[in-house]
């Protein structure tokens, strides 16, 4: 089953508290939907009010553990997502989350690829390719081209010195950004612009939530919210509004990667 396929369809429905409560109400609800049940039908089955499901299934209740069981046993979801499901409504009050990486799993248990479903856009910035923990997974060429992820329109922003790039073979993610270039998806910022950050970031935007920022910091990931979230939100935002246009952007793009390839 994938677990990310009914995320985008559930997505602008969900009013969760926290992140945890998205991705855990945007998960239940996307495999609800796959399994081809209304709100009412999964109400009889759990032998709960359709208001009830309904809370649950967009964020506004937490389920409860009993009830977390029932949903998965009803909805058949497989053994390993359960404990992920059932860590997420215990720890849904949590704000702020660490997480572990290795070479072979930058993203463990699907949450950053998640959360980059559920937006409604993204703003990344670094000094030299997109986002290493997304792991392409979900970027085809033809979405690429398009300035989205999904559905959502990403922009890449990196500062001038990123692209004297002297030489050498571009790595495969600069090649897309190039790709991502010639509809405008990268945003370079002057010299003389104050770099935001030191080490990526990325922004992530929703309809009906407050940003999540996203920190890559080889093998640890952090995920922040709220007052913490804006305290990376602010210099993007702040560097986002001295970029140059896309059309400038996509000029010195071309003249210094070449075509991409």
């Amino acid at each position: 089953m994938g677990i990310y396929k009914g995320f985008i369809r559930a997505r602008h429905n969900i009013r969760a508290k926290t992140a945890r409560s998205l991705l855990l109400s945007s998960e239940l609800d996307a495999v609800r939907v796959e399994r081809g049940l209304t709100t009412r039908m999964l109400a009889d089955a759990m032998n709960m009010s359709p208001a009830m499901v309904n809370r649950m299934m967009t964020g506004r209740r937490v389920p409860d553990p009993v009830e977390i069981g029932g949903l998965c046993a009803v909805l058949d979801v497989p053994p390993e997502r359960r404990l992920h499901l059932y860590g997420l409504a215990r720890e849904s009050e949590k704000k702020d989350w660490l997480i572990h990486t290795t070479p072979s799993d930058s993203d463990p248990n699907g949450t950053v690829r998640a959360l980059w479903s559920l937006a409604d856009a993204i703003d990344t910035y670094g000094v030299t390719g997109g986002p290493r923990v997304l792991g392409n997974a979900h970027v085809s060429l033809g979405t690429t081209r398009a300035r989205h992820v999904g559905d959502a329109v990403w922009t890449h922003y990196l500062p001038t010195r990123a692209l004297d790039r002297s030489g050498g073979e571009l790595d495969p993610q600069t090649k897309r950004l190039v790709r991502l270039a010639r509809p405008g998806g990268v945003r370079v910022i002057p010299d003389g612009v104050a770099a935001p950050f030191r080490h990526p970031v990325q922004v992530l935007r929703f309809r009906h939530f407050a940003p999540v920022v996203i920190l890559d910091l080889d093998h640890t990931v952090v995920i922040l919210e709220n007052e913490h979230a804006e305290h990376y939100v602010a210099p993007l935002r702040a560097a986002m509004g001295s970029a140059l246009s896309a059309d400038v952007s996509q000029g010195l793009v071309a003249r210094l990667w070449g075509g991409g390839g």
